[in-house]
């Protein structure tokens, strides 16, 4: 029986036929596929004399069985975390909806108080000029009065002073 090149290659010392096809990548999760049940099949069944050889499916050893065991044990940790920070963030939304809508009605009473204050304002504004036009009327007629008592008083001394009467002081 003739063999292949492949077969020949096989056959080399400290060979190995996986790494044409596989990466080489250690320590890296997305190439660990230690969590999967594997079956132990040998990917070319010739030995090197030639002769075909029968690999039997090996049962899963003990260690790795622990280690399935252990990442499933993971994976239902990673589930339950996910789920509580799901939840967590649900509730933060809730949150800051919630005190968003608290704001949202805080700024309606503002704008509401702010607007009855700028009415308010207007109003003391018009009451102030109104007091100012009659203080200043007010005013205006006390000087009027005050020149007419200083023009009375100079009339009263100078009648006086025709009369000849001395002035009381």
């Amino acid at each position: 029986m003739q063999q292949s090149c492949a077969a020949n290659l096989a056959c080399l010392p400290g060979f190995d036929m996986a790494s044409l096809f596989l990466p080489q990548i250690q320590n890296d999760p997305m190439y660990d596929f230690s969590s999967f049940d594997m079956v132990d099949l040998d990917p070319y069944p010739y030995s090197c004399n030639g002769s075909v050889t029968t690999t039997t499916v090996s049962s899963v050893s003990a260690a790795a069985a622990d280690n399935h065991q252990e990442r499933r044990g993971n994976d239902e940790r990673k589930k339950r975390r996910l789920a509580s920070n799901r939840e967590s963030a649900r509730r933060s939304r809730v949150r800051k909806q919630r005190r968003l809508d608290e704001l949202s009605l805080q700024v309606a009473e503002l704008l509401g108080t702010n607007q009855r204050l700028l009415v308010e304002l207007n109003h003391v504004i018009a009451k102030h000029a109104a007091v100012a036009r009659e203080n200043s009327k007010l005013r205006e007629e006390a000087a009027g009065l005050q020149r007419r008592l200083s023009e009375m008083e100079v009339e009263v001394g100078e009648a006086e002073a025709a009369a000849g009467t001395p002035e009381v002081a």
